[in-house]
């Protein structure tokens, strides 16, 4: 059974695809970029340890429960950017199966060089870790760094009060 399904999806997708093909003009067809050459180069632009308060009791929402808990602090540091984050909250989705999580953390803070900024970070994942977009908002040498998709792995320490994250920049 799983097979057929199987086949049966191999057979929608391969038909989705000339169909959608065939709509478009050949010089668009032929010059379509092959997977390997748009995989991304990531460079890690820097690190960053988030400390976070108590979690609160579960909030229920639909499908799983909500969790909160006070960003504390936390350090940045790296070739990209260096600074302290000074506060912020934590907020992650736990769906009832247990092993998918929605992770949001906003957290702002300073650079080394005293500039303030804001971290978002939302992502998707499993209880012991996820990966996320981190949107920056920030100024001054820094503001190239506003307008860029950088890609986030967070892991949560298994004591539960601290996030560890390794950022890249595309």
């Amino acid at each position: 059974m799983v097979l057929l399904k199987m086949s049966l999806i191999q057979i929608l997708i391969g038909s989705l695809f000339v169909l959608l093909a065939s709509g478009l003009p050949a010089d668009l067809v032929a010059s379509a970029p092959s997977p390997s050459s748009t995989t991304p180069k990531l460079v890690q632009i820097f690190q960053a340890t988030i400390n976070v308060g108590d979690f609160s009791s579960p909030i229920p929402i639909p499908g799983g429960q909500r969790i909160v808990a006070k960003v504390n602090n936390g350090t940045i540091k790296g070739k990209g950017l260096n600074g302290t984050i000074e506060g912020g909250v934590s907020v992650i989705d736990l769906f009832s199966n247990g092993q998918v999580i929605v992770n949001n953390v906003r957290s702002i803070g300073t650079t080394a060089e005293g500039l303030p900024f804001l971290i978002d970070e939302n992502g998707v994942g499993s209880p012991a870790d996820d990966f996320a977009r981190l949107t920056l908002s920030i100024g001054g040498s820094y503001a190239n760094l506003a307008n860029q998709f950088i890609l986030t792995e967070a892991t949560l320490a298994s004591d539960r009060r601290r996030w560890s994250t390794v950022n890249w920049l595309n």
